[in-house]
């Protein structure tokens, strides 16, 4: 009996393992940058800018509370990692934009994928978090109210990144 439970679970997992849409994957990551590219983080306790958005661009601010280190992407690059306790900013052009957050987690692949329509003037506030259950971490990447992400900022100190 116990052979049969264990040859019917070992079943189910190949069987979802095997039904994955590898195409329809590489499509909704489209907004990540090359898995290959590690970037380094650093932060700066002596900075803490909060600027506003770039004439005829859209501004988003990324903050992360979570412990490990998370790659942020738009549109198929990579523009900046965060790591626990930390924020960084970006502009963008106006329009659709992909948008990604990516980090190893225990036993489960941390992806956060989000679309954006942005407008010239316009500030985002993005929040990337963990949630356990089930036995693994999944990773969240939120974009949160005005107010609410301006607090997020003030609390959090400035990280800079580089390629490896």
């Amino acid at each position: 009996m116990k052979t049969m439970i264990a040859t019917f679970f070992l079943s189910l997992i190949s069987c979802c393992a095997f039904a994955q849409d590898k195409a329809a994957i590489a499509d909704a990551e489209a907004g990540c940058g090359p898995d290959n590219i590690e970037l380094s983080v650093t932060t700066d306790e002596s900075k803490h800018p909060a600027p506003t958005p770039e004439n005829g661009k859209a501004l988003i601010y990324v903050v992360q509370r979570a412990t490990g280190t998370f790659k942020f992407g738009a549109d198929g690059n990579w523009l900046g990692a965060l790591k626990g306790g930390t924020y960084f900013y970006t502009s963008v052009e106006p329009g659709e934009h992909h948008l990604c957050v990516k980090g190893h987690l225990p036993l489960w692949k941390g992806l956060s994928l989000h679309g954006l329509k942005a407008k010239a003037g316009e500030t985002h506030y993005f929040f990337i978090h963990l949630v356990s259950g089930g036995g693994y971490l999944e990773l969240f990447f939120t974009e949160v109210d005005p107010d609410q992400g301006k607090e997020l900022v003030a609390r959090s100190k400035f990280s800079s990144s580089q390629p490896k």
